[in-house]
């Protein structure tokens, strides 16, 4: 183990007085040079006369932090179109809602500017962090944009317009009572930039160009602009712990030959994997309701294939070793001046041996196991042999009894056919019955009804006789006398009495009363019982 893992409070300490030495040096640089901060006042014209006249090396020293150049490079030359607004601000405040930064990772070096961009008005805060931390103080910004903002301030997510610029990006909208502004948050490594404006500006364009502006003056400088939160790690300051820089290391063992099986063993050896057996998957048919022979044999399920091993032996391993971390994460530790974490190499090739041996031990113990289980994989091949026999006769079993219950099923449906004609004749057979008793009562109910009529007829002229004799009384008798001659006379020539209909006759007696009925139908056998008679 390394001093620094042994120690890591040593490593902090020795950071923290590297990164103060560079950031306390740089600004107080900055402020003899005259530069102004952020929220101060211009200094007045003596005062700027006097301090040109300050030591020119502590500025070189400022200037030649990679992170400082960069930065301000971005800033003071600006992109295409771009008309500047100011001077650059050093120490600038990253704007709401990300402006609380994590405790104790505040950036190394925050810059702003003016711009005025298709007569929009923006502000560009450029900050950069020490190695490795820009990353993880984004996500954490961006965790705590709401809590940042204060109650007063609603924070809203937004999609840009178009591509993200950086490797990730974020945009938000605040608002506060009638007052609404914009926020783009792009990172590249461990510079993170913030771009704010109205609601309605183009911050999403205005950010690709600033972020192509800037992707030119990190090349060379940042050494890895594609740096994740995990690689964060790799600094004492990272709030997830710190991990030692390592690398991967290849360790081997010697490799072992097959194993001999014993002179008893009943399993052979075979290669690795054994060789393909081809299995046909029964499929027994449901057993149906008419009785069928044989029986079906009890179900067996696919065997499957044992697992083989490795045809060798693993002999191979990467080993996470420690090494010294000269770059560092992110950017690196030279962008913002910082010094490399110190790196024991004695120590570290110490925890470094132990940790190779460890996994040559477990490269030896796993050969041994492969060993073993080469003789377990042919010991279970040999009983998959066994059991994928056994299922080929039981699949060859179901096929003839499949074949048996197929050539009875067809007798059955051969049976089902001749059933369906056998009901068909007699429904046949029954509805001529039905139709030939209805056919007799509708005639014999024709013949009642002529028979009533002829009834009637007669009776309706008998009441009109007794009518007309009735009047005949009331006359005066000598004219009723010469009233009946001439009343008889006349009833005989124009009202004879109604002649009677032969109802044999006129009704006419339906065909099918002398029709015979269809033949009664023979019932179909049913197929004979294939079980032997213990059986049935």
């Amino acid at each position: 183990m390394s001093v620094f893992e042994k120690r890591p409070g040593m490593a902090l300490a020795a950071g923290a007085l590297s990164l103060s030495l560079v950031t306390g040096t740089g600004l107080f640089a900055l402020h003899l040079a005259g530069a102004p901060l952020v929220g101060s006042e211009p200094e007045p014209t003596e005062q700027a006369t006097a301090v040109e006249k300050a030591p020119e090396p502590v500025a070189a020293k400022i200037r030649d932090v990679p992170a400082e150049e960069s930065l301000a490079g971005a800033l003071e030359k600006a992109p295409k179109g771009w008309k500047t607004g100011g001077s650059v601000q050093r120490a600038a405040t990253q704007p709401l809602p990300f402006s609380c930064p994590p405790e104790g990772t505040a950036p190394a070096v925050a810059m702003s500017r003016l711009f005025s961009v298709d007569r929009q008005r923006i502000q560009v805060v450029a900050t950069a962090y020490s190695a490795g931390l820009g990353a993880e103080v984004m996500d954490a910004l961006i965790d705590d944009a709401d809590s940042c903002a204060g109650g007063s301030v609603a924070v809203r997510s937004r999609a840009f317009d178009g591509k993200k610029p950086g490797v990730e990006a974020h945009r938000v909208l605040t608002y506060e009572g009638f007052n609404s502004a914009q926020v783009v948050a792009f990172r590249r490594g461990d510079v993170l930039v913030f771009i704010s404006g109205a609601e309605g500006a183009p911050l999403s364009e205005a950010a690709r160009e600033f972020d192509r502006h800037l992707a030119d003056r990190l090349e060379g400088v940042c050494a890895d602009q594609q740096s994740t939160a995990g690689d964060a790690r790799r600094s004492p300051w990272s709030t997830e712990g710190y991990k030692p820089y390592t690398v991967e290391q290849k360790v081997s063992v010697r490799d072992l030959p097959l194993p001999r099986l014993s002179e008893d063993a009943e399993a052979e050896a075979v290669g690795l994997p054994g060789p393909k057996i081809k299995i046909q998957r029964a499929r027994p048919a449901a057993e149906p309701v008419y009785p069928v022979w044989p029986p079906m044999p009890d179900r067996m399920e696919v065997p499957k294939t044992p697992a083989s091993p490795d045809e060798d032996p693993v002999t191979q391993a990467d080993v996470a070793v420690l090494a010294e971390d000269k770059t560092g994460p992110g950017c690196g530790w030279a962008f913002t001046g910082m010094s490399p974490v110190v790196f024991d190499a004695q120590a570290a090739e110490q925890a470094n041996a132990k940790r190779r041996q460890a996994a040559k031990d477990k490269l030896a113990d796993g050969t041994v196991r492969w060993q073993q289980d080469v003789l377990d994989y042919w010991e279970a091949y040999d009983r998959y042999v066994d059991e994928a026999a056994e299922y080929k006769d039981y699949a060859a079993d179901v096929a003839k009894v499949n074949k048996a219950w197929d050539a009875i099923g067809e007798d059955w449906a051969d049976f089902w056919v001749a059933y369906d004609a056998y009901q068909a004749k007699l429904a046949e057979r029954s509805l001529f019955f039905v139709n030939q008793d209805n056919a007799r009562n509708r005639y014999e109910n024709a013949l009642d009804q002529c028979e009533a009529d002829n009834r009637d007829a007669a009776e309706k002229a008998r009441q009109q006789a007794e009518d007309r004799k009735a009047d005949e009384d009331e006359k005066d008798e000598d004219e009723k006398d010469k009233d009946e001659k001439d009343s008889k006379k006349q009833e005989e020539a124009e009202e004879p009495a109604p002649a009677q209909v032969d109802c044999d006759s006129a009704v006419s007696e339906p065909a099918i009363l002398s029709q015979a009925p269809p033949p009664e139908p023979a019932e179909p056998e049913q197929p004979r019982d294939p079980r032997p008679a213990d059986r049935r």
